[in-house]
């Protein structure tokens, strides 16, 4: 790798090709500064230590890589913290999010209501939004339906709403959050 022998160590594991873009791009630094500087800009790393070996061409590279939890629009990954960054195709089990999304808050919103229900595991797999239907979350089983605004009531319709179907012991196949007086459940599929 250039001039320097340079060890990497990946804390969270192999699995993004910009890993492998960056130990290509690594071989043809050929100063600290240019390993610092290559390494910094790098916006799916976390935070990494750079070690070298005093009087000798040797590095040592620990990295942690952000750990996205959706895609949005198949161009960015984001994290819990939603910190952005490129989307390079290479993690496939990640809510995959479309739409016009202006605020990746309210993605995020849906997320931990959605997953903070207890001992109903509605596996979400795509988030869709759209100006005509608003916010489509698809889990493994059930089509939930909030429309254009999350608001804390629909949030709350929908914990309250998730209770009775944990009561009765059944899952429907949509639910829909979209009106103001309570929800629509279908079981046909």
């Amino acid at each position: 790798m250039g001039e320097y022998k340079i060890s990497i160590i990946y804390e969270s594991g192999f699995e993004f090709k910009s890993q492998h873009l960056l130990i290509n791009d690594l071989k043809e630094c050929s100063s600290k500064k240019e390993i610092e500087n290559l390494v910094s800009d790098q916006d799916w790393i976390k935070d990494y230590y750079l070690a070298y070996k005093p009087f000798k061409k040797e590095i040592y590279l620990n990295i942690k890589n952000r750990e996205p939890i959706f895609i949005l629009n198949n161009k960015f990954f984001y994290d819990r913290k939603l910190s952005k960054f490129e989307y390079d195709n290479s993690k496939r089990n990640l809510i995959l999010v479309e739409g016009p999304v202006d605020n990746p808050e309210d993605i995020l919103k849906l997320i931990r209501e959605i997953e903070s229900i207890p001992n109903i595991q509605f596996k979400i797999q795509t988030i869709n939004y759209s100006y005509v239907n608003g916010w489509d979350v698809n889990s493994d089983k059930t089509l939930i339906r909030f429309g254009n605004t999350l608001t804390e009531k629909r949030f709350k319709n929908f914990r309250d709403t998730s209770k009775y179907l944990l009561d009765i012991g059944k899952i429907p196949s949509i639910i829909d959050m979209r009106y103001k007086d309570g929800v629509a459940l279908n079981y046909g599929k």
